[in-house]
């Protein structure tokens, strides 16, 4: 077996409603994840939808969110930056 490590990018937009913002308050961190800001917040929801291709209403705190509250805008166009064989 041969062994890679690579660097995998791509970029991605998402849209939130700000039902999806407005949500996370003190006692919704102190309950799930400590998420401060808008920012913080489409990071978490992107990341799951893109790398967990999940669905918002799966998310834990947003499971009473519509998943048309949480779109993507722009699908990955995965790329390759980085490649090194393992020795």
């Amino acid at each position: 077996m041969r062994k890679f490590r690579m660097t995998i990018e791509t970029d991605v937009e998402i849209e939130l409603a700000d039902e999806v913002i407005n949500v996370v308050d003190d006692e919704w961190r102190k309950q799930l994840y400590d998420l401060h800001g808008a920012e913080e917040i489409a990071v978490h929801i992107g990341y799951n939808m893109v790398i967990n291709n999940a669905k918002l209403s799966e998310l834990d705190g947003w499971a009473d969110q519509l998943d048309k509250n949480a779109k993507i805008t722009l699908r990955p166009d995965w790329s390759v930056s980085y490649i090194q064989e393992i020795k």
